[in-house]
C-alpha cells in the first residue's frame, strides 16, 4: 500500500480491472526504451476517481524497476504529453488513454480530446505525434470514423495499442484493422 504524506491512497496503488491510461503509459514507455528511445518526460493524469499523482509515480517506479527501465523523479512533468521520448534528432509526444467506467459517449468525448491533445503537441517536423490506446476501445466503438488513416496519413499520427500486456504499433501508412486491432 502506498502512502500520500502519511495518507493511504483510496484503495491502495492497484491497477483497475478496465485497462487503466496508466497502464497504457507504462506499456508504451517500456516499449519505447526497448526501442532505444530515451524517456525525457512524463505527465500523469489528476482527477476525479484517479489515485493520487503520489500513487501514480509510485506505481511507475515499481513498473519500471520490474523491467529494468530507468527511472528519474526529475523525468515527471506538470502538463504537456503524457510521453516524450527522443531519439538522435527524433521527438515523439504522445497522449495516451485508457479506458474509466464512463458511459459510451464519455468515451467517444475522451477520445476526441485525446486525439486533439496529440494534435496539439506538434511544433517543429521533427516531431513525432503519438496516440497511446487500451486496445478496449476499439472492441466496444467504431473508431475508426473518428481515427481515419488518411488523419493519421496526413498528420503523421502513429497509434501504439495495448492489448493484453504487449503494446502494437501502427504506422500513419497502416490500416488499423479496426474493431479489435491487435
Amino acid at each position: 500500500m502506498c502512502h500520500d504524506n502519511n495518507a493511504e491512497c483510496e484503495g491502495g496503488c492497484e491497477m483497475p480491472t478496465l485497462t487503466s491510461e496508466l497502464e497504457v503509459l507504462i506499456a508504451t514507455t517500456v516499449w519505447l526504451v526497448r526501442n532505444d528511445w530515451n524517456i525525457e518526460a512524463i505527465s500523469v493524469a489528476g482527477g476525479h476517481g484517479l489515485s493520487t499523482v503520489y500513487c501514480q509515480k509510485e506505481e511507475i517506479r515499481k513498473a519500471f524497476n520490474a523491467e529494468s527501465v530507468p527511472f528519474d523523479k526529475k523525468m515527471f512533468k506538470p502538463r504537456g504529453p503524457d510521453i516524450v521520448a527522443r531519439s538522435h534528432e527524433s521527438i515523439w509526444k504522445i497522449e495516451c488513454k485508457g479506458l474509466g467506467k464512463g458511459k459510451a459517449s464519455t468515451h467517444r468525448t475522451n477520445f476526441d480530446r485525446a486525439v486533439a491533445s496529440a494534435m496539439s503537441y506538434f511544433d517543429t517536423a521533427s516531431t513525432r505525434l503519438g496516440l497511446a490506446l487500451a486496445n478496449d476501445y476499439l472492441w466496444g466503438y467504431n473508431f475508426s470514423e473518428r481515427l481515419p488513416q488518411a488523419l493519421r496519413e496526413a498528420t503523421n499520427l502513429w497509434v501504439f495499442l495495448l492489448e493484453k500486456g504487449t503494446i502494437y504499433l501502427y504506422e500513419p501508412t497502416e490500416e488499423i484493422p479496426f474493431p479489435g486491432a491487435a
